[in-house]
């Protein structure tokens, strides 16, 4: 598809959605070799770069990209719909995901805290629990003490980080090696993806996190604690 065509489904994609005069908009195929989008307003103009990975993408796909990214420039509700249609193609292209850029974690991150060494921890959870088969991902204590998200494993930037308020004396360690665990279920466990839905914690993952020794005293001891710390 050539960039006037591209411009062209895209007005049309706006006008359909929207049903009033359509802005000035500029479409280009981004060179990059990533799958990365974008949108922005400027001086007036709706600018759109897609992924030159998409050039030979069918329209109905386009249109459904197209369609995602003014919805979410004017801050309306997406359609799953439209995200199905573009995760399905994507899925029928594997070659895509090395295409994924991966962003450096910041080096702001260290997994030596005060009490625990997380690098320490991951590679006893790892020989107890998966066999020693996970590759260590980038280990980090948070870099902000969080009462809600108590850790999180980003695939993009292969990073795994774990709350700062559990770096404590008052914390003991099955605590620390259960968040691990928890966060090292989601490298083991992938994400399942259906009819353009994203299942991180599904049945599989639920039932394996489940069978880590002590899981309900660490549920109750969360549960009694976390404010404390």
């Amino acid at each position: 598809m050539t960039e006037e065509q591209l411009q062209q489904l895209c007005r049309e994609v706006h006008q359909a959605l929207f049903e009033k005069k359509i802005p000035k908009i500029k479409v280009e195929f981004s060179p990059s070799r990533s799958l990365r989008h974008t949108i922005f307003t400027k001086w007036g103009t709706v600018h759109v770069k897609i992924s030159e990975l998409l050039r030979e993408a069918p329209p109905s796909v386009l249109k459904a990209l197209c369609a995602i990214l003014f919805l979410k420039l004017y801050r309306f509700k997406v359609d799953r719909k439209l995200y199905k249609v573009y995760a399905e193609y994507l899925e029928a292209h594997p070659e895509f995901k090395n295409s994924i850029r991966r962003r450096a974690p910041s080096a702001k991150y260290t997994a030596v805290g005060q009490y625990f060494d997380l690098n320490e921890i991951f590679d006893s959870v790892n020989q107890a629990y998966f066999k020693g088969e996970l590759s260590r991902p980038v280990l980090g204590w948070s870099l902000r003490k969080a009462y809600r998200r108590l850790g999180f494993y980003n695939q993009e930037k292969n990073l795994l980080v774990i709350s700062r308020i559990f770096d404590s004396k008052k914390v003991p360690r099955k605590v620390v090696e259960y968040l691990m665990y928890h966060e090292m279920l989601h490298i083991a466990i992938p994400t399942v993806h259906n009819n353009g839905r994203r299942t991180i914690h599904g049945r599989s993952f639920r039932e394996k996190e489940r069978q880590f020794p002590q899981y309900d005293f660490i549920q109750k001891w969360l549960t009694k604690n976390l404010r404390k710390l």
